[in-house]
């Protein structure tokens, strides 16, 4: 009798510690690779916002641009609901009240009517959302590292790689957005312009790191294949473009493709990720 009420708590105890381990191998209800891909997507909506009040402050006609960022504040919020509720750790908690805080502000000037003034605070201000969104990444990135510490490499690879790839999304908005405000504030052109110029690097950097990553697949490749094609008038102009020989809706129009083909592209990542 006493050895069967021994095993019965063994067995008890394992089931539960395995139901325990299992529920720390996900972002609450969804994976850690989801939970960094929609993470990700908070940086690049951070800057679509941003640039889409300034192109209608500069006076761009345009209804793609309104609907942008209209669409953009909901889709950010909703995120931001989902990565709240799945949270469990306090690092990640910690990210997501600094990300609100910022939050609340910036969306204050987002929906207020465009004009010169707020576009200023928009652009002094952008940033620092920015970060606290790359921050949160890095937070459910690192939560990811450790509770699954005995998954194998490959599985922490493509999470990283999903960032990275996640990442390009945001710097393809963050191009326009600094070309729009070196072109809007002459004052502060300089300023623009080197942000501007570190943007335009590290997106092109990153292009030739991820064509050679190893979890390529046909797929992906000619993708960037796409992506390669797109971005070649600005690449070997870049003079052109750091002095704003391009017209406000091309570059507009190019960054947006450039963005849906990285989305395109991280998606990708994560269904290999989830499969592996």
């Amino acid at each position: 009798m006493k050895t069967k009420i021994i095993f019965i708590l063994f067995v008890f105890t394992l089931l539960c510690t395995t139901k325990t381990y299992s529920q720390s191998q996900t972002y609450g209800a969804i994976s850690y690779n989801k939970a960094v891909n929609i993470s990700g997507k908070q940086r690049m909506l951070s800057q679509k916002m941003a640039k889409a009040y300034l192109l209608m402050a500069k006076g761009i006609n345009n209804t793609e641009i309104k609907k942008e960022l209209n669409s953009s504040k909901f889709i950010f919020e909703k995120h931001l609901d989902i990565l709240t509720k799945n949270a469990s750790s306090s690092a990640v908690k910690l990210s997501i009240k600094n990300v609100k805080k910022l939050w609340d502000k910036f969306k204050e000037m987002i929906i207020s009517n465009p004009s010169f003034t707020n576009s200023m605070r928009v652009m002094d201000s952008n940033t620092e959302l920015l970060n606290a969104c790359h921050d949160l990444v890095l937070s459910i990135e690192t939560s990811s590292k450790y509770n699954n510490q005995f998954f194998k490499t490959e599985k922490q690879d493509l999470v990283k790689t999903i960032n990275i790839s996640g990442k390009q999304r945001m710097l393809s908005q963050r191009l326009c957005l600094y070309y729009t405000a070196s072109i809007m504030f002459p004052d502060k052109k300089s300023v623009y312009k080197k942000t501007l110029n570190e943007t335009f690097d590290e997106f092109d950097n990153v292009i030739g790191e991820l064509l050679i990553n190893t979890y390529n697949t046909t797929e992906i490749e000619e993708e960037l294949g796409t992506i390669m094609s797109m971005w070649e008038k600005f690449q070997t102009n870049k003079r052109g473009f750091n002095n704003g020989d391009f017209g406000l809706e091309e570059v507009f129009f190019t960054t947006n493709d450039l963005t849906k083909s990285f989305n395109k592209i991280t998606g990708i990542y994560e269904v290999i990720a989830k499969s592996t």
